[in-house]
């Protein structure tokens, strides 16, 4: 009896562990860049390299972000921006789970504006700088100025925070303006007049217009009506059964296909996360399926729950393949014009227009496009049998660091690059003799060794330089696709160093539980996901049929 009760705790602590260990994320725990206007650069929690930041990176728990000759928009989720000035640096302490809603950001140098539509409790949204902390009470309007050894300073359009310091707080209200300097309240609360005063208050003007204009016909609901200005902007809705609304892109070279056009990155709490050069790809490649068909071409059947990538893999030890997962959880299949949504069995995969290869080095290639292998060669490899299962894969970081110069300023950068080193496991796809792997799966790791103190602005001191490599260029977009361009431009520079007291640890997530369609009956499929772990697909509340 003994025996049977300790058996059963046993398998007890193994399912509290499991669960404990189950990551937690849900649709905004991922912060996107949905602007940017000249130069800017995303850190990660657990690196001290720099990537560069192109429209639709997303931005976890504990990164930093920043700006240099250029200004910046990142989207909060539930229609809440924050906007970024030339020359500022920010980290993101806390982003939104499931079991938690909070917002901390904190705001090492630069301007910044906050806006603010929705906020779901009083002191949801928290911004720290190092003279004061700034707790949003309501909806509005806000800028923040960090000067730098110098001061702080709050001005509220619209809204209502709480603004404490080392001698206490103080409430500022709408159209008043406060000054904090070290800790300490240098003035009262006073009024000012609350016109646009420079540049940065014109260009955050002309963003909140273009978000906010109201679209004629309405397409999109939920979280997902933030992104129905974008899409409308680069292509055209269409009545399907039985999916409601769908959406095509216009102006797509005739090769293109989803996930192709764009690159893989490593997050710690999601794994394997797409970043789409499309400038609508965020909703359509985080959110819904890809399917294709005569006349229309590739479309986008919208879903509510956000996922690192809808798709389904495959590899062996030196390639990856990956294909779009259709709206019943199996791999598509464009063979001679034929759509294949449910399974395909057939010998002519390599045919297919949804199919993308490359080498396992070329699994973060900057351009995945470029390094995607030709049909004959895909061909030569056998028959690729598309899984739902998430990549095996965890990239290991080298340990080389240099100091790049920047507009006369300092910036730490990764020397090397990044290769991928397969999770112990057995490998699908060709008929090949297994093979032993040894050692456990790496992830990317601090490099460099710190020293010295941390100044006031969050900078580190980083012993031995070496010289710098060459700076590698991001494809334009307007290479496949026809995109509208936005004015303005700014000039500065600023120090982008690292700061060791900013950062937080990585958190850990969980992926999104199991959810049931309701608008839309979809045939029911034991297939999970390989995005989030989802066992079938939901359109709650995303499209409204007219």
């Amino acid at each position: 009896m003994k025996k049977i009760a300790g058996i059963i705790l046993t398998l007890f602590l193994l399912v509290f562990l499991a669960n404990a260990q189950e990551t937690k994320y849900e649709s905004n725990s991922f912060a996107r860049l949905s602007y940017i206007n000249g130069n800017t650069y995303v850190q990660r929690a657990s690196d001290l390299g720099y990537e560069e930041g192109v429209v639709n990176t997303p931005i976890a728990e504990g990164d930093r972000f920043g700006t240099t000759n250029g200004r910046a928009e990142i989207y909060l989720g539930k229609k809440n921006y924050i906007r970024l000035d030339e020359n500022t640096k920010i980290d993101f302490l806390n982003l939104p789970k499931r079991d938690a809603g909070l917002i901390r950001v904190r705001n090492w140098a630069g301007n910044i504006y906050l806006d603010v539509n929705f906020l779901e409790k009083e002191k949801g949204i928290e911004i720290l700088t190092t003279d004061a902390t700034f707790y949003i009470l309501d909806k509005g309007l806000y800028r923040i100025d960090v000067r730098e050894n110098k001061e702080t300073e709050i001005l509220v359009f619209q809204g209502v925070v709480e603004a404490a310091g080392e001698d206490g707080s103080v409430l500022v209200k709408k159209s008043q303006r406060l000054t904090v300097s070290d800790g300490r309240i240098v003035n009262r609360p006073a009024a000012f007049f609350a016109g646009a005063e420079d540049t940065f208050d014109h260009w955050n003007g002309d963003r909140a217009s273009i978000i906010n204009r109201q679209l004629a016909k309405r397409y999109l609901s939920g979280e997902l009506e933030n992104y129905e200005y974008e899409l409308d902007e680069y292509g055209d809705w269409t009545s399907m059964s039985p999916y409601g609304y769908v959406w095509s892109p216009r102006g797509m070279a005739a090769d293109w296909r989803p996930y192709w056009y764009g690159r893989w990155v490593w997050m710690s709490m999601a794994g394997w996360t797409w970043i789409p050069y499309e400038p609508w790809g965020w909703s359509t490649f985080h959110y819904g399926r890809w399917h294709w068909g005569l006349g229309i071409g590739w479309y986008w059947i919208p879903m509510n729950v956000w996922g690192r990538a809808w798709v389904n893999w495959w590899w062996d030890y030196d390639y990856f393949a990956w294909a779009p997962m259709s709206y019943w959880g199996y791999p598509v299949y464009v063979v001679d014009n034929v759509f294949y949504g449910r399974g395909y069995n057939g010998d002519h995969f390599y045919n297919s227009r949804a199919l993308t290869v490359v080498h396992k080095n070329q699994l973060q290639a900057k351009d995945v496009q470029r390094a995607a292998l030709g049909r004959d060669m895909i061909k030569n490899l056998g028959k690729i049998e598309l899984k739902e299962r998430s990549l095996a894969a965890q990239p290991f970081s080298s340990r080389n660091l240099s100091i790049e110069e920047v507009n006369g300023k300092k910036m730490i950068m990764r020397k090397g690059g990044e290769s991928i080193e397969m999770k112990p496991a057995t490998m699908p796809g060709r008929d090949i003799k297994q093979r032993e792997m040894s050692g456990a799966t790496q992830t990317a790791e601090r490099s460099v060794e710190r020293s010295g103190a941390t100044s006031r602005s969050g900078e580190i001191r980083k012993k031995g330089d070496s010289p710098p490599p060459a700076v590698q260029t991001l494809p334009n977009p307007e290479r496949k696709i026809r995109k509208k361009q936005d004015g303005g431009s700014g000039e500065g520079s600023s120090s982008l160093s690292r700061s060791s007291s900013a950062r937080s640890s990585t958190p850990s997530y969980s992926t999104p539980r199991n959810y049931t369609p309701k608008s839309v009956s979809a045939p029911s499929s034991s297939r999970g996901s390989s995005s989030g772990g989802h066992s079938s697909p939901s359109r709650s509340g995303s499209v409204r049929k007219k």
